[in-house]
């Protein structure tokens, strides 16, 4: 079938053919990326939303002095800004704690303090998520480290992002 020459039953070389899949390959790798929405088309750039963070049983007296509207919040790693604080809600601090008997109950913890903090925040949208600082995603139902200038809150979790008036909760959140 191929002779001494490397051709197919003497006409077409095995060379030939991979040269021609070759440049169908770009071909067709080029009229799918012109057919594809470019990546500017699926982002949002620069739009505002904001991030409802969630930080459970802090004590009361660290909460009074650590956190002002107008603040800023930053993720522990980068020391790049999440957003400015537009809202803080204080609630009692909630724990499944277990009774004598062994069975487990909700229970509100004195001295502690469940906080809502709300953050403006300015970054990018696409159909994967949320974006702060070019690639920080910020995923309702993540857990994050916040800081600010006087406090640090090692495990916070994003409860949900709310844009345009939308919000997309976490998945479990209450």
């Amino acid at each position: 079938m191929i002779d001494n020459l490397g051709r197919i039953k003497g006409r077409v070389s095995i060379v030939d053919i991979i040269i021609v899949l070759a440049i169908l390959g770009v071909a067709a790798g080029f009229i799918f990326r012109q057919a594809s929405p470019h990546i500017e088309a699926r982002l949002s750039p620069d739009q505002e939303f904001q991030i409802v963070f969630e930080v459970n049983r802090i004590r009361s007296f660290i909460v009074d002095d650590a956190l002002n509207v107008g603040d800023y919040l930053f993720r522990q790693h980068e020391r790049q800004p999440l957003g400015r604080i537009i809202d803080i809600e204080r609630r009692p601090a909630t724990d499944i704690m277990a009774r004598a008997d062994g069975t487990a109950v909700l229970a509100t913890m004195e001295e502690r303090c469940m906080l809502l903090i709300t953050v403006q925040a300015t970054g990018t949208i696409s159909e994967r998520g949320f974006y702060v600082n070019g690639n920080d995603v910020v995923s309702p139902g993540a857990d994050i480290m916040l800081i600010n200038n006087r406090v640090f809150f090692p495990l916070a979790w994003v409860r949900s992002v709310i844009y345009e008036g939308v919000e997309y909760p976490a998945y479990d959140s209450y």
